[in-house]
């Protein structure tokens, strides 16, 4: 499985808001919901490591400890409809990089548009802070993944960390 970097520069990113039926939430780690969300999202997909709800629960607890570098809370948050996350996306530094560690949507919810509202929810907040980047790593072979990031406006960026800092 080849994973690369990708990075999307903010200056040139677009923008889109979020319908009334949606709401953005804070990110909470430690929400046994929110792992069953994490579950659902990557279960029987090409980035499935055999994880249980359980494997999720402590994968999101070490996450916020820090296990990735600092999270960053504007940056780390839930898509809820009805008060039940659906999605989410996951922030931390990393190597000084804001890098985001997961983009997950429930799995019943995929094709309908919104992890694309997820990406751009980030994007804008992520400009509002005043960066300038935002990184991700992900696996070549998933290729839902790998054009909605493009389509939101991430390029290849390195196959390494230490491509980036050259």
């Amino acid at each position: 499985m080849k994973r690369i970097i990708m990075s999307c520069d903010l200056q040139h990113a677009s923008s889109r808001q979020a319908e009334a039926s949606f709401s953005f939430d804070a990110f909470p780690t430690d929400s046994p919901r929110v792992a069953e969300l994490f579950y659902s999202a990557y279960h029987e997909t090409i980035d499935d490591e055999g994880e249980s709800i359980a494997d999720w629960q402590k994968e999101l607890r070490e996450t916020a400890e820090g296990k990735y570098g600092p999270l960053i809370p504007e940056l780390s948050f839930q898509l809820q409809k009805d008060n039940h996350p659906i999605g989410a996306i996951v922030t931390s530094t990393f190597q000084e990089l804001p890098l985001l560690l997961f983009v997950v949507m429930d799995a019943s919810f995929k094709g309908k548009g919104l992890s694309k509202l997820l990406m751009n929810e980030v994007i804008q907040r992520a400009k509002a802070m005043g960066l300038t980047h935002l990184y991700l790593v992900v696996t070549v072979e998933n290729q839902p993944a790998y054009k909605l990031y493009e389509a939101c406006g991430f390029s290849f960026a390195g196959e390494s960390w230490a491509d980036l800092s050259s």
